[in-house]
Order: C-alpha cells, then sequence, then structure tokens
C-alpha cells in the first residue's frame, strides 16, 4: 500500500512494534527509500507517509499527512464467523450480537475487557473494523483525526480507509467505558 502512495518527493517513516529502529522498520524505510527515492525519516512531523504497524503516532497527524496500517487481520467478525459470505451478511445487517457477546464474557469472567489488540471499532456510527493489532487504547487517535488512513493487509488484498474527519470509536458498554492502558493496571 505505501507504495502506491509514494509521489516523487514523499518523507517516510516506518514504526515497526512502537520503534523507528527495529530490524523491520529499517528495513522496509530503506526499500521503500530506493525504490522510490523517498526521504526517510524518524520524525513524525516532517514525514508525508507514516507507515505503522503495532502503533499509531502519539503526534496528531495533520491533513498533508497519510498513515498506512499494516493489518494482518482485517475482518472484525472473524472470531464468530468464519465463513466471509456469512460474515459480509452479517456486517450488511449490522449483525454484530456474537462480537458484543465475546467482549460481554470478558468482562463477566475477568472483571474488565481483557482483548488489548484487534479490538473492533465502530466507523461512523454504522460500520465496523478492527485495526489489528493496533491497541484498543490508540483507536481513539483515529476520532475525527485530520488525516487520511489506510488500512492494508496484503495477504488478503483488502483495503479500508478512514477518511479525515471521520467518527472513529472503540466499541464499549454504556455502563462499562473503555478504559485506557494506563487506568487498568
Amino acid at each position: 500500500m505505501t507504495l502506491t502512495l509514494l509521489k516523487p518527493t514523499p518523507v517516510v517513516k516506518v514504526i515497526d512494534h512502537g520503534a523507528d529502529d527495529s530490524v523491520n522498520a529499517a528495513s522496509i524505510r530503506s526499500f521503500l527509500s530506493k525504490v522510490s527515492g523517498a526521504v526517510e525519516t524518524w520524525d513524525t512531523t516532517a514525514a508525508t507517509i507514516i507507515q505503522s504497524r503495532h502503533r499509531i503516532p502519539e503526534e496528531r497527524l495533520r491533513a498533508d499527512q497519510v498513515l498506512v496500517l499494516q493489518v494482518p487481520d482485517p475482518e472484525p467478525l472473524r472470531p464468530v464467523e468464519r465463513n466471509m459470505s456469512a460474515a459480509r451478511q452479517m456486517h450488511a445487517d449490522a449483525d454484530y450480537g456474537r462480537l458484543w457477546l465475546i467482549l460481554y464474557e470478558q468482562i463477566v469472567r475477568s472483571g474488565r475487557i481483557m482483548q488489548g489488540a484487534a479490538y473492533p471499532a465502530l466507523v461512523n456510527g454504522r460500520h465496523v473494523m478492527t485495526p489489528s493489532p493496533i491497541p484498543r487504547w490508540d483507536v481513539p487517535k483515529l476520532n475525527m483525526a485530520q488525516h487520511l488512513t489506510f488500512l492494508s493487509t496484503g495477504r488478503e488484498k483488502r483495503l479500508f480507509a478512514v477518511p479525515p474527519f471521520t467518527r472513529v470509536e472503540p466499541w464499549h458498554f454504556p455502563t462499562f467505558p473503555i478504559r485506557s492502558r494506563l487506568t487498568e493496571r
């Protein structure tokens, strides 16, 4: 996905496992630079394209920046429905009862939602997505963001986009609000 976005003079930042200096991040950044002539950076504010696999940058991204998230499992209904035709029908019908049940069972069994990544999010009040493996406490950073976000999965050849200024909310029960990573300790 990132390769398709490269323009004549992009500035690329790659984050892997929350770091710029991991072997994967360095290799991908170097590859993108060699193939396209893109300028490499570790500075989020200087980047025009940011590719990440495990985290959304802490800095608020601008309208002229694009975030590409590598999503290994883009289907939020996969834990409850393996048949993709049936899952598509469930999305069309907004039939998410079995997905809600998974979260409810976690609360009943452990007193909190245990699912850290692959956490379902509601987009524009209707569409359910999973920005897996982005942790659930990063999902609010996508809400009403100025930047365009692409969620790309190479193996399944699927691509999703979250346009700028779109509501993105992690699922939660009104009586059991989502807590941040820090408040759960």
